[in-house]
């Protein structure tokens, strides 16, 4: 008999679906960097397709993509500086089914709803996609409750760039620029309505890889859930952004 608030709700929806999804992936990836952890030059390109149905078993259907490109280049100012960069775009959309239920006066009524499952649906913000923002949240405002609690959409775009420069020995300083949004229709993605912000962080080359801080401002802070968000956001992590 626990109670379960609708933001509880939705993060268990997201990681345990309570519809069943039967689907096929497909993912073409090419990949020319000198280095997976901490890349300094190269290129890692990836193009990623989903095709769920109903006739494979599953209850709901619908299309997904997600497309990436990310570059490294080394600049003629130094040793290891570095210009990187990254662009994504997801794009997905549910197919119509039929779900029959009861209005307050007890009669049936048939709806032919199109929303992906929250497991599948994009989201934006945190220290691999927008820094300076609280994970997920990011987003356009029917993607978001009003409590502030995102609840993801159906496109998605991530345009990030960052400039690495050695500082000494093992450490490194990083300055960064993230722009992005998430859309809750493939067809209402604007990008005069991507959200923005800039920042630096530390690098360490550890013995087990990368280690990063990076501090984050927004460029246009919202009222989310009736409060406005805060200036800036700090995160700690191993491994590049990107």
């Amino acid at each position: 008999d626990e109670a379960l608030t609708e933001e509880e709700q939705a993060t268990i929806d997201r990681a345990f679906p309570r519809l069943r999804l039967s689907a096929f992936t497909g993912t073409l990836v090419r990949d020319t960097r000198d280095d997976a952890l901490d890349a300094t030059r190269g290129y890692f390109m990836s193009a990623e397709g989903t095709l769920a149905a109903r006739a494979l078993g599953g209850q709901v259907g619908f299309v997904k993509s997600y497309l990436q490109a990310q570059g490294y280049r080394r600049l003629p100012l130094g040793d290891r500086v570095v210009l990187a960069g990254r662009i994504a775009v997801g794009l997905a959309d549910g197919f119509p089914r039929e779900v029959t239920d009861l209005d307050p006066n007890g009669n049936p009524t048939t709806e032919f709803p199109e929303e992906l499952p929250a497991s599948e649906r994009f989201f934006a913000g945190g220290d691999t996609t927008m820094r300076g923002f609280r994970l997920d949240s990011v987003g356009a405002p029917n993607t978001i409750t009003v409590n502030g609690f995102p609840i993801g959409g159906n496109g998605l775009v991530l345009l990030n760039g960052e400039l690495r420069v050695p500082v000494w020995k093992d450490v490194g300083a990083a300055f960064f620029v993230d722009a992005g949004n998430v859309f809750e229709r493939v067809t209402q993605i604007d990008l005069g309505e991507l959200r923005g912000s800039i920042g630096l962080g530390l690098r360490y080359r550890s013995p087990a890889g990368p280690l990063r801080f990076d501090l984050g401002f927004k460029l246009d802070r919202r009222v989310i859930g009736g409060e406005l968000e805060d200036r800036h956001g700090f995160h700690f992590s191993f491994g590049q952004a990107f």
